[in-house]
């Protein structure tokens, strides 16, 4: 558990999270590698759940690290949540473009094996994206938790922050991550490294966009929570900037 009634799971690579809801049930947060399902019915037991529990996906960007689960289970009937102009890149990751190239990162021993893991975790055969509910900025969304949304373009097209008020949480996608590509151990906040997103200088101008954000734990999908507060994290990651 990472705050009252929010449990982060996954890797060392990559964050998913539950959200209870109380009586309207279960929102999971970012849904892992394809093969994460292999976790999920175990997670959820440890927690006193099962998957019969759950009553939405929210997806903080279209990713296939962030996606993985999404589509198995969409088809067994959980409403999934997208920012729709990330749902082109959701069902096809090889839509994915970055401004730099990805292979210069690869000689970094925590990128390498991030990558490694990625394709032995189902990266490269993802299951189909069903339809999606769309993540709308400034919306909150009816999903068990009821999170507002605030739209932060820059890592991908639709990236998106969720913040849990009565939880006291925000989760922050990829927009920020607490852990370094390059060595894979803790960081300061930082954005993801430059070769990873769309538009580095688009992902640091949203920085601003969490101004109005309260909630003290920010949650990254990549790292450990970050309990500093989100005006001390965004000044960490606009100091590093974009690596």
């Amino acid at each position: 558990m990472v705050a009252p009634g929010v449990w982060r799971a996954g890797t060392r690579w990559v964050n998913w999270y539950v959200v209870d809801g109380g009586s309207d049930g279960l929102t999971l947060v970012d849904a892992g590698l394809p093969r994460y399902t292999r976790q999920l019915d175990t997670v959820l037991a440890q927690l006193g759940y099962r998957r019969r529990d759950l009553r939405a996906v929210l997806l903080t960007h279209g990713h296939v690290d962030h996606t993985g689960m999404a589509g198995e289970l969409g088809r067994q009937g959980l409403p999934v949540h997208l920012h729709p102009a990330d749902r082109q890149l959701a069902d096809d990751p090889g839509r994915n473009r970055t401004e730099r190239s990805l292979l210069g990162y690869l000689f970094w021993p925590a990128t390498g094996a991030f990558v490694a893991h990625a394709v032995a975790s189902g990266a490269l055969a993802p299951a189909t994206m069903s339809a999606t509910v769309d993540l709308v900025d400034g919306a909150v969304v009816e999903a068990p938790g009821q999170p507002v949304v605030t739209h932060v373009p820059g890592h991908t097209e639709g990236s998106c922050v969720l913040e849990f008020r009565d939880h006291g949480v925000v989760f922050v996608g990829d927009l920020l991550c607490t852990v370094s590509p390059v060595t894979g151990r803790r960081a300061s906040p930082q954005l993801q490294t430059r070769g990873s997103n769309r538009d580095s200088a688009q992902a640091l101008a949203s920085l601003k966009r969490l101004d109005d954000v309260q909630a003290r734990l920010v949650l990254p999908g990549h790292g450990a929570p970050w309990t500093g507060g989100v005006p001390a994290a965004v000044a960490s990651a606009r100091r590093i900037g974009c690596r």
